[in-house]
């Protein structure tokens, strides 16, 4: 899954916690759904903030 795809599900969660819509039964459910989709767009952020710098590094010392 996406970062793009898994931001617009989280966005999507929020938006049904915080109105009406959302149940007691399956509160849980989508806490734990929005928990997994958050450590999803961490993750992707990790290794997106470490493949910039890797390629700065390279653009800061070429001859390395």
């Amino acid at each position: 899954m996406s970062y793009s795809e898994s931001l617009a599900e989280l966005e999507k969660i929020v938006a049904e916690l915080r109105s009406d819509s959302c149940d007691v039964d399956t509160l849980v459910a989508r806490t734990t759904r929005a928990a997994e989709l958050l450590d999803l767009c961490r993750k992707s952020l990790t290794a997106t903030e470490d493949e910039l710098r890797r390629v700065l590094e390279t653009l800061q010392n070429p001859e390395s």
